[in-house]
């Protein structure tokens, strides 16, 4: 797994993650791999991605060869890209959409994802549902280490870069599955 941190702190979102791939048990550092980074730049938006390494490549490809099909503006409009995306995962990319049939509301994209851009933090499940955030949010392995981090942050004199990376540090250290080196990226917020 990963970790990805966004937070947001006078008129900034961040977001950050980690750069540690595993493989099952195989932990495979920055350090080994050349493409490491888990946050992708598209349109005016950043997406960080945690999950199955051949649904990141998936979202890579689509990012590279089909810009225009994301559209990310708010949590309604990634709903509707992330409606297409999934009919394109399941007929050009064959993705398989069962998790646990028998709790499961619909197909599901094997997809979670964080969202930041001039609109605020946005996270994405695995089930399409898209939630916004205000102050800070985390996906992956290390999230609860890593939003206990960003809280015990969020009230003090700090930029929101050093909240989202203080996230990624407390996961790296606590959590099997996330290391450092880290990867940050910072918007301004249109509000």
């Amino acid at each position: 797994m990963s970790i990805v941190c966004a937070a947001i702190k006078n008129g900034t979102v961040a977001i950050s993650s980690d750069t540690m791939v595993t493989f099952g048990s195989l932990n495979v550092s920055a350090k080994h791999r050349r493409s490491a980074g888990k946050l992708f730049s598209i349109n005016k938006s950043v997406v960080g991605l945690v999950g199955w390494q051949a649904v990141s490549n998936m979202m890579e490809h689509l990012i590279i060869h089909d810009r225009k099909l994301f559209r990310l503006d708010g949590r309604m409009e990634i709903y509707d890209t992330m409606l297409k995306l999934h009919g394109k995962m399941k007929d050009e990319y064959f993705i398989e959409t069962k998790e646990n049939e028998d709790d499961q509301p619909v197909e599901s994209s094997q997809l979670a994802a964080l969202i930041v851009n001039k609109q605020g933090i946005f996270a994405v499940g695995s089930f399409r549902e898209v939630n916004e955030y205000q102050t800070f949010w985390a996906i992956g392995s290390g999230r609860r280490i890593s939003l206990g981090a960003m809280h015990a942050l969020h009230d003090q004199k700090v930029t929101a870069r050093r909240i989202a990376e203080a996230g990624v540090k407390a996961a790296a250290e606590f959590d099997e599955s996330c290391a450092l080196p880290l990867t940050t990226r910072t918007v301004r917020l249109d509000r």
